[in-house]
């Protein structure tokens, strides 16, 4: 099933069969009941993140280490440092600030030190802690895990070279080696689990108690009726402890676990009857393995299944799937700049595989690896990246045409048939697995602006940025982490910006440089773009406002105070070159430093051209409007947005020029449009034109006042002119331009026309990929749309053959 390298890992290998049932010595009791309790105690810290309260997690951590550490015991805690890990790599993923990232880096260094250990000492003591695994299986997976964010976090530092790259994909590599090999005795163990799993399940509910032996292999629970083996002290003390672990599982599957002292408990789970000792299912189905790669078509409750499968087994099932899961989508992502780098490396990823493994993750498992497998599916569908283009859908395929719509919110288990028919129209099922999120963490706003992601993808801007206004502006909400904060007023910033609510979008990108370090230029450069762009709406009679030649110059003014403040926050830059990282403080300059550098420079050798101009009037096309494809605004704006932005890119047209403002009578800019400047403005009108579903319209922009200028022949060797000016902007012309002939191609649903239609659209992603390629700013952004295009297409085209 998973494509690339096969061979094992040999720091870390599973030498041991599992066909015989794992079990314990009397004397390793304590140790593996302990090792359990740190696992919860793991889980539980990491749930408190999900709900922005990460120091009541992080007191968790601390209180139980302090307390490993007075006892005395030799025995130590490998996945303390994990869990601290994962806490830090969300909040470094969150904000991409480089300080957080270098810290988490540092903290996922140290884990894979301490899975190490934890391993050795689990095989030298033979502590079984499953019933099917070899001792030291679960750090096999804490190191596998550790390994791969590790790699992940390297290769998501935006200012990375070719050698961070190479570092960060041998990283992966190790973590491959040890996933395959976990993976693998995982396939070979269903069976014998589904087995154990019917027998704890049977035995809950004919001894009716909130215990089970599945944490202890090897220790059978005494009978009520063994009144004198049941009385040892060994048994009550083992007993005690196996009912606290059960219990602490049963509040983390129910949610109930890091509710608040006033806060009545959420029941998640329909068709669930609560009793006093144990949960039961009202229509019981088939155990089956509901955090693996099972292909049994069963529709069990969460709660139901996971309550009787081990702490530790859990873990092994969904932290494999979800590293699997991620290491797979990764991989088929790598954009084509360094490709050189992945064939050294000798292996790829299967995106598809990746998905359905992070889908099963996110639908059937209560825990970190579930909620992490959600983040990276939303991020995936409806982040600010654009990893997979949802444009390429076959005719009568379109989410409004599906009838039937799976639920899949209570699920344990998911088939592959079922998970086949998700990754077709998956913004359908995103929205069912983040409501079942948001009643166990209620109190992040993580979540609350993932939702608002995916209402603006469904194209409800107004309700998506209201949902996130109403959330700051209640006088209740308190917002822990800053990188959760940061992330949201961003998005409702950009959000604000697509509707054209430039005032507003401005406020909140110059927020954004007090509470997060990522680019903080950028932020300012914005917002200038943002002032810039109401200024022209206001002139354009757009805006109504009481005093015109007020307002006018008031945001001239404002726009040239953040322009001209913007690049000196930039690293290395103007003044403050001699400062680290500018005024801002960070060391490296990002893609987007670089794009806002070249855009300034551009800005002020028109200035110097035009002196007797103001600032205001020497900027070409929309800067805000630029900006804002980058973050997919043309695909998420609605019809009135889509037509405002069509007249507001005409201000900078030449007189008489197509979708110009200006005329003979009425000329808005004062300079003369360039031909760079034109290919901008044109490229950006056809994408608004194709979102209003003037498709034909918007290609005849691209054929005749783009591509023209751009290719200079096709036979007998494709050639094409190179400029120093918007070098994004020739890549993303022959990415678009294969969607413009996507659309108009499949009018015809045959399947000659079909094929038609992808392999005209692939030979324009091919041209992308040649004019894209080199090191130059948004290069991997751009290589990723461009990727993300190219699989689709060749899935498209293996499902009609």
């Amino acid at each position: 099933m998973l494509k690339g390298l096969r061979k094992r890992a040999s720091i870390l290998s599973l030498t041991s069969a599992v066909s015989q049932p794992v079990g314990n010595n009397e004397s390793n009791y304590d140790k593996v009941l302990n090792q359990v309790h740190d696992f919860e105690i793991a889980l539980q810290a990491m749930d408190f993140l999900l709900d922005d309260r990460t120091e009541e997690g992080l007191k968790k951590l601390r209180n139980e280490s302090k307390r490993r550490h007075e006892s005395g015991s030799d025995q130590p805690a490998g996945i303390f440092p994990l869990a601290l890990g994962v806490m830090e790599f969300i909040e470094a993923t969150l904000g991409f600030e480089p300080e957080v990232m270098e810290k988490a880096m540092k903290t996922l260094n140290e884990a894979e030190a301490a899975s190490l250990v934890n391993s050795k000492y689990n095989v030298k003591h033979n502590l079984a802690t499953s019933s099917i695994y070899p001792p030291g299986t679960e750090f096999q997976v804490t190191y596998a895990e550790s390994t791969l964010l590790n790699a992940l976090l390297m290769l998501l530092k935006e200012n990375n070279g070719m050698v961070e790259g190479a570092k960060a994909l041998f990283k992966l590599r190790r973590a491959y080696q040890t996933l395959d090999s976990i993976y693998r005795k995982i396939k070979e163990s269903e069976p014998i689990f589904n087995r154990n799993l019917a027998k704890v399940k049977r035995e809950a509910q004919t001894l009716n108690r909130s215990i089970s032996s599945v944490d202890l292999p090897g220790y059978e629970i005494p009978s009520s009726s063994n009144n004198s083996s049941s009385s040892l002290p060994e048994d009550l003390k083992l007993m005690k402890d196996l009912e606290k672990v059960y219990q602490m599982r049963k509040s983390r599957i129910e949610g109930t676990n890091i509710k608040l002292d006033n806060e009545q408990p959420i029941n998640l789970y329909d068709g669930l009857e609560v009793s006093s000792n144990y949960l039961t299912k009202k229509d019981s189905s088939k155990s089956v393995i509901s955090s693996t790669a099972s292909t049994n078509n069963h529709n069990g409750t969460n709660s139901d299944t996971h309550l009787h499968v081990s702490t530790v087994d859990e873990f092994i099932h969904s932290g494999v799937q979800l590293c699997f899961g991620i290491l797979q989508v990764v991989l088929s992502l790598i954009p084509p700049t360094i490709g050189k780098v992945l064939s050294i490396v000798g292996f790829r990823g299967d995106r598809e595989t990746g998905l359905k493994m992070l889908w099963r993750t996110a639908i059937t498992s209560r825990n970190i690896h579930g909620d992490l497998a959600l983040l990276c599916l939303l991020v995936f569908y409806d982040g600010p990246v654009q990893f997979v283009d949802v444009g390429f859908q076959l005719p009568g395929h379109e989410d409004e045409n599906v009838k039937e719509v799976l639920n899949i919110e209570t699920r344990a288990t998911v088939s592959d048939a079922e998970l086949n028919k998700i990754l077709q129209n998956p913004n359908l099922y995103t929205p069912q697995i983040l409501s079942k999120v948001r009643k166990i963490f209620p109190h992040n706003a993580l979540w609350l602006s993932q939702e608002g992601r995916i209402l603006a993808s469904h194209g409800q801007l107004e309700k998506a940025t209201q949902l996130m206004q109403n959330f700051t502006d209640d006088e209740n909400t308190i917002i822990n982490m800053q990188q959760v904060e940061a992330l949201m007023i961003f998005d409702r910033a950009i959000l604000y910006s697509f509707q054209h609510n430039f005032v507003a979008a401005a406020k909140d990108f110059i927020y954004l440089i007090e509470i997060n370090s990522w680019s903080k230029g950028v932020y300012l450069f914005m917002a200038a773009a943002c002032y810039l762009e109401h200024y022209r709406s206001i002139k354009m009679g757009l805006i109504e406002v009481e005093n015109k030649e007020e307002e006018l110059i008031k945001y001239e003014k404002l726009f040239i105070k953040y322009f001209e403040l913007a690049p000196t926050y930039v690293p290395g830059n103007g003044v403050n070159a001699a400062k680290k990282g500018g005024i801002g403080g960070s060391s490296k300059q990002m893609p987007f430093d670089k794009f806002l550098l070249r855009k300034v420079k551009q800005i002020e050798s028109r200035k110097a051209q035009y002196p007797h101009l103001s600032l205001v009037d020497v900027c070409g096309t929309s800067l805000i409007h630029e900006l804002v494809y980058f973050w997919n605004g043309y695909n998420r704006m609605d019809t009135k947005s889509l037509e405002m932005s069509v007249k507001l890119l005409g201000y900078s047209g030449g007189i008489y020029e197509e979708l110009s403002a200006n005329t003979d009578t009425v000329q808005y800019s004062l300079i003369p449009e360039t031909a760079d400047e034109s290919y901008g403005r044109y490229f950006l009108q056809a994408l608004a034109l194709r979102s209003l579903g003037k498709v034909e319209e918007g290609l005849e922009l691209f054929n005749n006042k783009i591509i023209p200028h751009i290719i200079i022949a096709e036979l007998p060797q494709f050639r094409f002119h190179k400029s120093i000016y918007s070098p994004y902007l020739y890549p993303t012309v022959m990415y678009e331009k294969s969607m413009f002939i996507w659309m108009l191609s499949i009018v015809e649903t045959d399947k000659v026309s079909l094929r038609h239609a992808v392999s005209e659209s692939k030979s324009w992603l091919k041209r992308a990929e040649l004019v894209g390629e080199g090191d130059y700013e948004l290069s991997n952004r751009t290589g990723m749309r461009i990727k993300a295009a190219g699989d689709r297409l060749d899935q498209l085209g293996k499902s009609i053959l």
